[in-house]
Formats: structure tokens, sequence, C-alpha cells
């Protein structure tokens, strides 16, 4: 549309004037230009569009015209009109996604060769809205064009703002921006979303959706069948009663889920809703982000909150080494699986320069969880996790020397109740010594403090796993005539762990011993144990202290192969 004089000076003063009220423009000769216009300092992304007033008195004489440039979010949504209706489009230099220019006046109209033509006096009336979601705000920079020359200049002032009115969604989770879902675990993780309605004039309804684009999905490493699957929701509108809610995988390959309908009635002002998420046994460990929509009944965006659910694998993994000194990383498995363990893949070689070797928390199947090393002279050394289960530790770091004085190194997980890994140490006297974890590489631990004496009871210590439901890392020992005793977690440093207590007899029938974390994916930690002829054995948890383990089950062969096992 090719637009008049008279209205391409009052499209541009109704610009600038969406954020500066009844205020005269003026060039850097103030008595070259002024304009006078009146509107609020707010535009609704839905409802009444935005009125404005605008009068052009003592316009330049020379040829000129004027630039706008829109900055905010999602730019291209904003709509200008002028009062024939007509929707103006915007001039594509510097256009992008948070940027719209508009260049008003720039065709050489008195046809002199120069861009531009002197401007008239005149008013209009136009209006400005915002047809989608954009930003909070609105940013104007607007300046004349001196067609002759092509200067700039800044109209004073060079900039101002626009409040825009929208609705918003805040998550009441962590903020900003991701919240953690353990997959395999009962427990549910929720959130509470309040929809908080800021237009003048709001539409009658409006629906909550929570979106992941393709890309998205793709990016996090799943797919699209395997999130509707395994992902579940329920939502409640009251946070008591809850209901299951399907995902949907649209055509271009989002999954999204339908939330609520929100019914605006005259003076609500907020409405909530409740979600809880689980997650499957088997899906694997990811960072996937996406967006919490406000939509009008047309599906128009309205507003977003940007959100990260990130995936942890709950599922153990647990580590053996051959004769060879290749480490060989094994998985749990879905619960359906014999096995209950994934075919191994190796990790490096190596590892026999090394005669201890011990987790310092339960292993994971998301890359989670350190390790340490003792070589041959007296050496410690700390691989600490890296978060990617196909390349699960980092270079090693050497922690110090000395010791070879401890005959059995033995990672408790965290047994003083400030979630940090910590490490247990038996000498040759009998004593059992506490190395505080600090989540150092350079001094991952500080100086050890005695727990007791009487220890080289026990041929076996194993811990690293909460087996009575407490949420304490707990420890088992076994004595020299085969008899299994848990020591139960109680979070103190001075006395980290309870009196001792029976499990059972017979287990010197097993070379090896390994607490294992959650083998089989009903969020209770198990023991594995290896008996001479090579196999393997689950005994799963209960989280009774009074009988942690169930019966045994055979569930491997071959496992001589490893001299060790953590």
């Amino acid at each position: 549309m090719r637009l008049t004089k008279r209205h391409r000076a009052a499209l541009t003063a109704a610009l600038i004037g969406t954020a500066l009220g009844v205020t005269p423009l003026t060039t850097a000769n103030a008595a070259a230009v002024a304009m006078t216009l009146r509107t609020s300092d707010t535009i609704d992304t839905v409802g009444t569009p935005e009125d404005i007033d605008i009068t052009l008195t003592t316009p330049p004489t020379a040829d000129s015209f004027v630039e706008l440039d829109l900055t905010t979010e999602n730019a291209a949504h904003l709509t200008v009109t002028d009062d024939t209706g007509a929707v103006l489009a915007p001039d594509p230099v510097y256009a992008d996604d948070s940027l719209v220019t508009f260049r008003f006046g720039k065709e050489d109209s008195d046809h002199d060769g120069i861009p531009g033509a002197p401007l008239t006096p005149g008013s209009l009336h136009v209006q400005v809205t915002a047809d989608g979601y954009v930003g909070d705000g609105l940013n104007i920079n607007a300046y004349y064009i001196d067609g002759a020359t092509g200067s700039r200049i800044p109209i004073n002032p060079a900039h101002a703002n626009v409040h825009i009115r929208k609705p918003s969604v805040i998550p009441y989770w962590q903020w900003p921006g991701s919240y953690t879902v353990a997959a395999g675990t009962t427990k549910a993780a929720g959130v509470r979303l309040d929809t908080l309605m800021q237009l003048s004039t709001p539409p009658p309804s409006t629906r909550l959706r929570l979106l992941f684009t393709a890309q998205q999905v793709a990016k996090a490493g799943y797919t699209a069948a395997q999130l509707t699957r395994d992902v579940h929701v329920q939502h409640s509108s009251d946070g008591n009663t809850y209901s299951a809610r399907p995902w949907t995988i649209g055509a271009d390959g989002s999954v999204y889920l339908e939330i609520s309908e929100q019914v605006w009635t005259e003076g609500t002002l907020k409405i909530s809703d409740h979600l809880r998420f689980t997650a499957a046994w088997g899906l694997p460990a990811g960072h996937l982000s996406g967006i919490f929509q406000t939509l009008d009944p047309d599906g128009t965006q309205l507003s977003n909150r940007p959100q990260t659910l990130n995936f942890t694998a709950d599922r153990a993994a647990f580590y053996g080494r051959d004769s060879s000194g290749a480490l060989w990383q094994y998985q749990s498995s879905r619960d359906n699986d014999p096995a209950h363990y994934t075919r191994r893949a190796k990790v490096g070689g190596g590892w026999n320069t090394y005669n201890a070797l011990t987790k310092l928390a339960t292993l994971k199947a998301d890359g989670t969880g350190n390790l340490v090393a003792r070589d041959k002279t007296g050496t410690l050394w700390l691989y600490k996790d890296t978060g990617d289960i196909t390349q699960p530790f980092t270079a090693r770091s050497k922690v110090g020397g000395g010791w070879n004085t401890y005959t059995q190194l033995t990672g408790p997980g965290d047994i003083t109740g400030d979630h940090k890994p910590d490490l247990i140490a038996r000498d040759r006297d009998g004593v059992l010594w506490l190395y505080r974890g600090t989540d150092s590489t350079t001094t991952p631990f500080t100086a050890r403090t005695r727990i007791g004496a009487g220890w080289n009871t026990y041929n076996q210590l194993t811990g690293g796993a909460d087996l009575t439901g407490d949420g304490k890392a707990d420890l088992l020992a076994r004595d020299a005539t085969g008899v299994l005793w848990l020591y139960r977690g109680t979070s103190s440093i001075k006395t980290p762990y309870a009196a001792r207590t029976r499990v059972g007899g017979g287990w010197n029938a097993y070379t090896r011993l390994v607490s294992t974390g959650d083998a089989t994916g009903d969020g209770i930690n198990d023991l594995l144990a290896t008996d001479p002829n090579g196999a393997l054995w689950l005994y799963r948890g209960t989280s009774n202290a009074n009988a942690p383990l169930q019966s045994r089950a055979r569930i491997g062969a071959g496992w001589t192969i490893y001299n060790a096992l953590t």
C-alpha cells in the first residue's frame, strides 16, 4: 500500500506514542519538527487494539523519511494498521526474530532524485496490537533519515519502552528452567502452575499446554514415541484429585500435553493447575527443553515459559576388571529382562595397575558416581564422573600417597548427611577410619576421623546404598564365619553407624558382594554376589531393616573372568 505524506507522518508519531504519552518529539534541531501524540503506555496481546491520536506540526522541509526499530521477543507478531484498517508491512532492513523495522516515506514521491519528500502537517488515528506472543516489553528506537545524506538523526528521546500486557504462566518448581524426574521411581515430581491474567480485556477462555518441538525432542536424544510411552503425567485443578493426561504427537513430530482449559469469568485473575511427572524404568537420562504455553481459543500463543525436564537414570551400573586389566561396564536393564543387566561395554585398559577399586557411592546408568583406585605404590587416584555413560569417568587425579596402610577401602556413600560421598578405610589393626568427601578434585577428602576398632573381624565390607528405606546409606559386613551384618547409617559424623544387626549366615559361599543400588527398577536397592563357580546372584532389596534382602536368584554365569567388581 502507498501511504500519503499525512499518513506517513502520523504513523511515525503513533508508534513512538505508545511509549511516550503526550510528548513533543524533536530532532537535533528543535525548531525543525514537532510531534504531539496521545496514548497509553501499554499494549494488550489480545483484546481491543491500542487507539492512538497523532498531530504533526512544523515538520522538516527537506526531503527525509522516518525509521522505527521495534525490538521485542517474536517481534513479527506486532501488527500496525493505519486509519483505513490496512496492515502496514515492515521494511526488511535490519529485521530478525527480535527486530522489525518500519521506514515511512522513503519513496522519492516528489521525483527530485532524493529519497523521501518534505512532510506536511496533519493528524491521524492509528492502532498498534500484538497478534501473538511477544516479550514483556517493546523497545522503540526512532530516527529521521536525511534523504540527501543518509544521516540517521535520533528523535528525542532516541528510544522508549512499551509494557505488553498478557497472561503469564509461572511454574512453582525449581526456577529458572529445570526440574529432575528420576526414571524408574514411583515418587512423582510435582509442580504447580499459576496462570496470571494481566490483560485489560481477557479472552473468555485460554488453554494451557506443555510443548516439546520435534527439534527439542531430537536434540535431547529421545523419540516422540519413547516420550509418550515412558513419561506419565497426572493433572489436578485443586492439588488433591489427579487424573492422567495423555500426550499427543503432532504432525510435525512435536510432543505436547493439553493440560487444561481455563475459563476467565469477571474478576478472575489467577487459575492454578497441578502436574505430577513420573518416568518409566529404562528411560535414558537426558535434558529435555520445552515450554509451557498459554493459548487463546484459536491456538494463538499468548505467553510462554521455558522449562527443562532433567530425566535421571536411577538404573544401577557396575564394573568388573578382568585379568588383562580391562574395565567393563554393566547397566541394569528393564525388569522383564531375565538377566537384569545389559551386555557389557569396555571402559578401557590398564586397570591392573591397581590393587584396590571402589565406588564412592552408587554408580548409575546416567554416568554419575565417582570411583577411587589405589595403585601398588600406595597412591590413591580419583576418577570423577562425567554424566556420560559412554565415557563415565574423567582422567584420573592424584589424591595422595600412603594408602597401602589399609587392608580395605570401601565407598559407603554419603554417611555424614552433607550430600557428598565419603570413603572408609580399615587399617591392619582393624580400626575403621572415615574420610569425609568434599566434592573437590584437588582435595576430595578431609583429614580422617576414627570410627571404631574391631573391624578386622570382617573379610568384606560393601556399602553405598540405602537398604532400609530411611534415605541413609547403610553398610554390609561379612565376618570370617560367613555371617552377614547390617550397619544402619545415621548421618552422624561422630557415630555414622548404629549397632549392627544380623542379616543371616552362609555368606562365605560368595567370593564378592556388591551393593549395586537398584538393579530391578522397583525403586529399592539390591545386592549382587558371585560364587567360586562364576555364578552371579541377585538379592532383591526389601527396604525392611529386619529382613533387608529377599531370597537369591541366579542371573548370570562366567563371572570368574573378573578379579574385581564394584
